[in-house]
């Protein structure tokens, strides 16, 4: 534990953080409070939106980029529409302060460079697990909050920098523009309206959108011939779990599941204790429509086996149907039938069965709207994950898909962060004692000291620990703080 964080003066009381009735009006909720200044770690486009809307914005200043070096920061801001002439590529902590003081926009290529500058909260979007840690801890020694967009890191520790910030009157959140943080507010939504969550959970990336005359299906842009499919369009009332199994395997060609999708739910898991139905989700292929039908128990004709479940579906549509949009869910238990009724004449998407219904934000604007996570933050002290809610419940595994011999060396790749050789899974989470499995952004870089069969879950022993890992550390600590077992 680190006792040396200063205290952030713009932290908020207790009772300052409960209040929420502002919140419907966000011109209210930010009223007459000062400038936030934010720094971007990570220029890609999460970061990069983030910078350009708050151009557009009086309450927050995202003056400071920082990217693998100062060219790459540079361009970041220009892409977002910052003029070239008001930025100053910046490699020491003093000339950042000169560009600082004469209000320029300042590129680095290290956090380092930028630290002691006068910003409020650090918005880490590399994507990177271990840097994500880096820049996170800084970011709290240095008495910063920090909004985090790098999933990756915050399945591994996120619970820890959560309890390390709350400790020293910080924040550390995930940020709305990312499922996870939307999907949150929706479900403190429903549970502060009494509502029983049967599930909660978001469409997958993209949609899956079927040409009926071509008998074709699109998905990310491109295209696969399943005429097989069209027969599994309808959902039968006495065949729901026959055209599922159907659907699965005339789609087999195109992965149900991303590993960024089972660790945003992870994420999710963690800050507010609903959990897998099983370690790789159900991942089924629905329409809109049917969401609340099939994602119920079985006793009310679902597939799921308990409720208060997170999970994850594929939105099946037609071209000129809406688009669920990477979106969010909760699915709702109906115990008013007068009420749902009258619910369902208006549109509303409730269950064939009328025991559930779906209620649904079918959006996430990436860093276009994640100012509003920041502004909460830094002004009001109310964090967009689960702050004091969020313990380690459940860890990101992976299981090997092949024979990988001693000596392998795991290498994340892509814009999805996988590792090839690997499944990922939700397991219960635990320390690393034992043989216990190793979380699965803790792989990359890892090299294999003995040989990992095919259908092994990857064990943290079987590892050679990467040297000055911050992320291993930050886990241990983690480890000590929440299970008893770990001395």
């Amino acid at each position: 534990m680190v006792s040396t964080i200063p205290h952030n003066a713009a932290a908020q009381p207790a009772s300052r953080r409960l209040e929420s009735d502002e919140r419907m009006n966000f011109l209210k909720h930010f009223e007459g409070q000062r400038i936030v200044e934010a720094c971007v770690a990570g220029a890609g486009d999460f970061g990069t939106g983030v910078i350009r809307q708050a151009l557009n914005m009086k309450a927050l200043s995202a003056r400071i980029a920082i990217d693998v070096d100062t060219s790459s920061a540079r361009r970041a801001l220009e892409r977002a529409g910052v003029g070239s002439a008001h930025i100053a590529e910046c490699d020491d902590p003093a000339t950042a302060r000169t560009a600082w003081d004469r209000g320029c926009f300042i590129a680095a290529g290290e956090l380092s460079t930028v630290l002691e500058l006068p910003f409020d909260v650090l918005v880490e979007a590399t994507g990177i697990p271990e840097v994500g840690a880096q820049h996170s801890y800084a970011a709290l020694c240095a008495g910063k909050h920090v909004g985090i967009a790098t999933k990756e890191t915050e399945s591994v520790v996120g619970p820890y920098l959560t309890h390390l910030a709350i400790d020293e009157g910080l924040i550390f959140t995930p940020l709305d523009g990312d499922q996870p943080s939307l999907l949150i507010g929706l479900v403190s939504w429903a549970r502060t309206l009494g509502f029983e969550i049967v599930v909660a959970g978001k469409s997958s990336e993209y949609d899956f959108v079927w040409n009926p005359e071509r008998e074709e299906l699109v998905c990310n842009r491109e295209a696969h011939s399943i005429p097989e499919l069209a027969s599994a369009w309808a959902l039968p009332a006495d065949s729901v779990a026959p055209t599922i199994a159907a659907r699965a395997e005339a789609t087999r060609m195109i992965p149900p599941i991303s590993v960024p999708d089972l660790c945003e739910m992870a994420n999710v898991a963690n800050a507010t204790g609903l959990l897998p139905d099983r370690p790789e989700f159900h991942a089924t292929v629905l329409r809109i429509p049917e969401v609340p039908t099939v994602l119920d128990v079985a006793e009310h004709g679902g597939v799921l086996r308990g409720s208060g479940r997170v999970e994850v579906f594929n939105c099946l549509r037609t071209a000129d149907e809406v688009s669920f949009a990477g979106g969010v869910f909760v699915v709702l238990r109906c115990e008013d039938e007068a009420t749902w009724d009258l619910l369902r004449d208006k549109g509303h998407v409730i269950s064939r069965s009328g025991a559930s219904a779906m209620v649904y934000l079918p959006r996430h604007l990436l860093g276009l709207e994640a100012p509003i996570s920041l502004l909460d933050a830094v002004l009001n002290g109310l964090p967009s994950g689960g702050g004091e809610m969020t313990q380690p419940r459940i860890d990101l595994v992976a299981r090997a898909t092949r024979d990988l011999p001693a000596g392998h060396r795991f290498e994340m790749t892509g814009h999805h962060r996988i590792i090839d050789g690997l499944r990922p899974e939700t397991h219960p989470a635990g320390p690393l004692v034992g043989e216990a499995a190793a979380p699965f952004y803790l792989l990359p870089e890892a090299r294999l000291k003995r040989a990992v069969a095919a259908g092994e879950t990857i064990p943290f022993a079987a590892l050679e620990e990467v040297p000055d890992s911050m992320l291993l550390r930050l886990r241990r600590r983690q480890d000590q703080r929440f299970f008893s077992e770990v001395s």
